[in-house]
């Protein structure tokens, strides 16, 4: 078995290993986003592993982030796994990174931690000096098909109440640099990073705007492009209990139910916001997961 930095006419072979061995992600889908996608900081590293000529394996980092490690079922407990985490490790050490985070890298991550259902790749880390950091984080599923909340007239409706308030809401374009700015101006953080994603054709982020100033911006699928992902979404301060967040997402919903039967809200904040304006949902939790170097 050898280790060797993974080029992207590997990428083929790279995504059949993601979906063999991701059950609970659709890495696949993402292979190139993770393996070989831009981060808001630090370049992307990626390896395979080799058996012969065959690929078994495969694993990115960016900066501080292990972005995905996966091994091929039938090439497991032979070491695979643990030769790319190692040399996962050594990069970011040489790099100068103090530690190792799990696949929760802010603006380009497949998830906001390892899924605690996913017990087997947990006590596999945690055997490799990983820790459990901070409480689990939680995303939400919404249903957007079939769901008397989640429909086009109920979206315009919306829409409809927030311009009798004197603001403008519609999609956002291609070339709306002025968003991105504004967005990293009052919220700063990877949101600008993901904002930027999702403003590609397709665009899929929705903005509101009083008098010509921005105040409210919504997007989907600025992460984990075609996954149907929703977020990020903010208000400015003074334009907040207006409706506008509401709007917004209803309209990112309207647009994940093309493609979608469902829509992952992701790393959420106000649990009871989605459920009033979308309906029931469901829970997925993850486990935040670090190793540090010193």
């Amino acid at each position: 078995m050898r280790v060797r930095p993974l080029e992207r006419a590997d990428l083929p072979a790279a995504t059949a290993i993601l979906a063999a061995a991701c059950a609970f992600d659709r890495a696949a889908v993402v292979a190139d986003e993770k393996l070989f996608g831009r981060g808001p900081v630090g370049d992307p590293r990626a390896w395979g592993a080799w058996e012969g000529e065959a690929l078994v394996g495969v694993a990115a980092i960016c900066a501080r982030y292990l972005r995905v490690l996966a091994v091929m079922p039938a090439a497991r407990a032979r070491g695979v796994g643990s030769a790319l985490l190692a040399t996962c490790e050594t990069a970011a050490r040489e790099a100068g990174e103090p530690r190792l985070r799990a696949l929760d890298q802010p603006g380009n991550y497949l998830a906001p931690g390892i899924d605690v259902g996913n017990h087997e790749v947990i006590t596999w880390l945690e055997k490799r000096d990983w820790v459990r950091d901070g409480e689990p984080r939680a995303n939400l599923w919404i249903a957007v098909r079939d769901n008397p909340r989640v429909t086009k007239a109920r979206a315009e409706a919306l829409a409809e109440a927030v311009r009798e308030q004197g603001y403008d809401v519609r999609r956002a374009r291609v070339d709306e640099t002025a968003l991105v700015d504004a967005v990293a101006k009052e919220f700063g953080g990877a949101w600008p990073f993901e904002l930027a994603a999702a403003l590609q054709d397709p665009v899929g982020v929705h903005v509101a705007l009083h008098e010509g100033a921005y105040c409210a911006f919504a997007a989907h699928d600025g992460n984990n492009r075609g996954l149907g992902w929703f977020g990020p979404t903010g208000t400015w301060p003074a334009h907040r209990g207006k409706g506008l967040g509401e709007a917004l997402l209803l309209a990112c919903l309207v647009d994940v139910a093309e493609h979608h039967e469902r829509c992952e809200v992701a790393w959420i904040g106000p649990r009871p916001f989605y459920e009033k304006a979308a309906g029931l949902v469901e829970d997925r939790a993850f486990v935040a997961m670090i190793k540090r170097f010193t």
